[in-house]
């Protein structure tokens, strides 16, 4: 019989790590849905003796050749007991997971981000194009983890 792990955690901080808006010298009839590109990734840091998650999404816009936005944030998270969600197979360099928290974590990590974006290009020609809604699983499958002891 499966015993279920109840993981108490919450939002320790949020950071942004940079944010550049380069729209000054771009043709702003030029902006539309074909000609703006999207590239996102995402990165989680799990600090096992600090009962710490750090999770990085970042995004871009680029039109034509040109970065036009770029924004990242970390999202840190405090896990009451890091241990009884994951433990680490150092010999294998394996994560074990016995608690599926970090897909929650992803999630809310990519749609704060999605909140910074909106506060950064208020009034601008790119609040009109939100970063677009990507599904948990293939954040997941982006998603770099990196653990520390």
């Amino acid at each position: 019989m499966e015993t279920k792990t109840n993981i108490r955690y919450k939002i320790h901080s949020i950071a942004e790590n940079c944010c550049t808006l380069n729209i000054d010298k771009i043709n702003v009839s030029d902006i539309n849905e074909e000609s703006l590109r999207f590239q996102y990734k995402i990165e989680t840091l799990i600090k096992m003796s600090e009962n710490i998650i750090l999770v990085t999404p970042g995004i871009r816009f680029i039109l034509g050749d040109t970065t036009i936005l770029e924004v990242s944030a970390t999202i840190s998270y405090d896990v009451q007991t890091l241990d009884e969600a994951f433990s680490v197979d150092k010999e294998n360099h394996k994560i074990n997971i016995k608690a599926d928290i970090l897909p929650s974590f992803v999630g809310a990590s990519y749609s704060t981000l999605r909140g910074i974006v909106y506060a950064k290009t208020a009034g601008t020609p790119l609040a009109q194009y939100p970063i677009p809604m990507i599904e948990i699983p293939t954040l997941m499958n982006k998603n770099a983890i990196s653990v520390e002891d």
